[in-house]
C-alpha cells in the first residue's frame, strides 16, 4: 500500500500522552504541514497557537471538558480563523479542516499522537490564546507521544456511503 494510503488507514485518535517533550523541529514540521492545505482562492485563514508551557496548559485544561487530555500533552496546538484572511465563512472552515487533517497525518507520520477537540469560538480560550480581534478558535488538536494504542474502529462499507451516477 502506498505510504500515505497507510498513514490515513492508520492514524488513530490518541487520548492520552507520554510525558516526553515534542521536539521543536516536530512541532514546526507539524505547522508545515498544516499550512500546505488546501484553501478557497489560497487564502490561508488559519492561524495557529502552540500551547506548551506547564502554566498555560494547565490553565487550558481548565476551559475544556477534555481536562485530561489537554493537562497531559506537552503541546496543544489551537487552530484560529484569521476572518480578515478569509472570504467565505463555509470555505473558510473547509479549509481549515484540510488544515487539521493535514496536521494530524503530519503528527501520526512523526511517531506521535493527537485528537481533533471541535472547541469553537469560545471567548475564554481565545483570550488565553491571545487570539486578535479578528481571529476566532476553531479547534484544539492536543499533540505529544502517544500512551495508548487506540484499536482499529470500525468504518461504514464504502456501499453504505457511495452512490454512482
Amino acid at each position: 500500500m502506498n505510504e500515505i494510503l497507510r498513514t490515513i488507514h492508520d492514524r488513530r485518535s490518541v487520548r492520552a500522552f507520554r510525558p516526553d517533550s515534542v521536539e521543536k523541529e516536530k512541532v514546526d514540521a507539524i505547522l508545515d504541514a498544516g499550512r500546505w492545505a488546501p484553501s478557497g482562492k489560497n487564502t490561508q485563514p488559519w492561524r495557529f497557537v502552540v500551547v506548551e508551557s506547564a502554566s498555560q496548559r494547565t490553565e487550558l485544561a481548565k476551559l475544556v471538558p477534555q481536562k485530561n487530555m489537554v493537562g497531559s500533552a506537552p503541546v496543544t496546538l489551537a487552530i484560529l480563523l484569521d476572518r480578515q484572511a478569509g472570504y467565505d465563512e463555509l470555505k473558510d472552515a473547509q479549509g481549515i479542516g484540510a488544515c487539521a487533517q493535514n496536521i494530524l497525518l503530519a503528527v501520526h507520520a512523526l511517531g506521535l499522537g493527537a485528537c481533533w477537540i471541535g472547541r469553537a469560538r469560545d471567548r475564554e480560550i481565545e483570550t488565553l490564546l491571545g487570539a486578535r480581534e479578528n481571529e476566532e478558535l476553531m479547534m484544539l488538536i492536543p499533540i505529544g507521544y502517544p500512551a495508548e494504542t487506540p484499536s482499529v474502529r470500525e468504518r461504514r462499507p464504502l456501499s453504505e456511503l457511495v452512490r454512482r451516477i
